[in-house]
């Protein structure tokens, strides 16, 4: 019965050291994939960050550089003194 248990022993260990290095690679291409799908996901809040920044900037632009329309100013049936 103990050469069975050894026998048992040293297949474990040879399992073992074989997956081992399928494990690693597994989980270091799990973890590369998570990173990327990080990586692309703060590009994204990224662009519409900046395109949040660009709208308001242009917008304050605009309004300092364009004229006033004039349909504004006007008061019509507001007659004077």
């Amino acid at each position: 019965m103990v050469p069975a248990i050894r026998q048992s022993g040293v297949l474990r260990l040879l399992a073992v050291v074989l997956l081992a290095p399928a494990i690693v690679a597994v989980s270091a291409a799990i973890l590369l994939s998570l990173l990327a799908v990080f990586v692309l996901w703060l590009g994204i809040v990224a662009a519409i960050l900046i395109a949040i920044v660009a709208a308001d900037c242009m917008r304050g632009w605009m309004r300092l550089v364009a004229p006033p329309p004039t349909g504004r100013l006007e008061r019509v049936g507001i007659t004077g003194p």
